[in-house]
């Protein structure tokens, strides 16, 4: 399930998950299904027990997305399509 997911792979146990986004990153190519969770709170519980899941674990205010995009500092399109979507939706921004 997504939130033992996140707990593996980053150490944090997330707050109440709700669906943010469905996507099919290589569609045509592959019936890879992505679904997309969001969580606004999170508690530490530990390091990842994956730890080479993740180059790099650490929080980003919303402000850095599009900055860290252009940069190519984020690449992965399953990122991008849920970072652009939540700063589209997001009033904080």
């Amino acid at each position: 399930d997504a939130a033992r997911e996140v707990e593996e792979e980053t150490g944090w146990r997330p707050g109440p998950l709700r669906p943010l986004l469905y996507t099919q990153p290589t569609s045509g190519i592959s019936d890879s299904e992505h679904h997309i969770f969001r969580a606004d709170t999170a508690q530490r519980i530990g390091p990842p027990t994956e730890a080479w899941e993740a180059e790099r674990i650490e929080w980003m205010p919303l402000t850095d997305i599009r900055r860290l995009i252009d940069k190519r500092d984020i690449v992965s399109g399953t990122s991008m399509n849920a970072l652009l979507y939540v700063l589209t939706d997001d009033p904080v921004r």
